[in-house]
């Protein structure tokens, strides 16, 4: 890993990501940069007023920056404007950046624009070229990533989470927690979904990652997946942004975006066809 791109608009959950974004770069020794997307658009300001606002997000910029290099001297951060539309100017500099990650806030709140990243977290993840990291503001950064949950079902794509999944496992060593997911009473879902699991299984094993599985079978499993972190205490939870069966909604669309506005811990988003297993 070597780029990891923060969403900045200067709330608390901006900070937050940025703080646990920090604990990756740590672990990781990869760069951050901090994006803030000028999004005034008020047509009854002045040129001078507009000037104003990126010139005071400029300033606190370099200030989060200064803070930051002093706090962790071997952190290397720095920061870029941009205007247009929120998610598709963060998608475009982790384009051009080739960024590995892209982390964000799930609620956020700033004097410059009201639910800057709240309103823009779940386009951020549908529009990024890579994985990103969504935060809860209330989430207590500055620990170890220990417990990852990855979930597995009957999908095609559903094992392509795992190769992100073990990036991380492997800078924190930390263990991952397949959680199989069943939807369906059908044995011959049942034995997709199982075979899934056992190559994830073999994997993590070949990249010598602990690993542990348990089931689910529930009519809700974006609730059950939320459930069940909560009660292991995991540090983070991976699911996929977009899969390819259109038989089946699991951890996907109107799932995914539950999870990610339910759960108290982060959301690691991956898209299926940027890493496979």
């Amino acid at each position: 890993m070597k780029t990891i791109i923060v969403a900045m608009d200067f709330s608390q959950g901006a900070t937050n990501a940025l703080d646990y974004a920090i604990d990756i770069a740590q672990y990781s020794k990869a760069e951050i940069l901090l994006v803030w997307i000028d999004t005034y658009t008020n047509e009854k300001a002045v040129m001078g007023e507009k000037n104003e606002v990126r010139h005071d997000a400029k300033l606190e910029l370099q200030n989060i920056v200064d803070k930051n290099k002093e706090k962790h001297p071997e952190l290397d951060i720095s920061f870029k404007q941009k205007k247009g539309k929120v998610f598709q100017e963060i998608a475009n500099i982790a384009t051009t950046t080739k960024a590995d990650l892209i982390v964000v806030g799930t609620h956020g709140v700033s004097g410059f624009e009201e639910f800057w990243i709240g309103s823009n977290a779940y386009k951020i993840i549908s529009y990024a070229p890579c994985p990103v990291i969504s935060v809860p503001t209330k989430y207590a950064t500055g620990g170890k990533i220990e417990k990852i949950i990855v979930p597995i079902d009957d999908s095609f794509d559903t094992t392509r989470k795992i190769p992100m999944a073990s990036q991380l496992a492997v800078a924190f060593q930390a263990s991952i927690e397949l959680l199989g997911v069943y939807h369906s009473k059908l044995t011959s879902i049942k034995k997709i979904t199982d075979g899934y699991i056992k190559d994830s299984e073999r994997y993590l094993n070949a990249k010598g990652i602990p690993s542990k599985f348990k089931s689910c079978s529930s009519n809700n499993i974006a609730t059950s997946i939320v459930k069940y972190a909560e009660e292991i205490n995991a540090d983070l939870i991976v699911i996929m942004t977009d899969q390819n069966n259109a038989n089946t909604d699991i951890i996907l669309g109107v799932n995914s975006q539950h999870i990610i506005n339910n759960s108290n811990i982060p959301i690691l988003s991956v898209k299926p066809e940027k890493l496979k297993i």
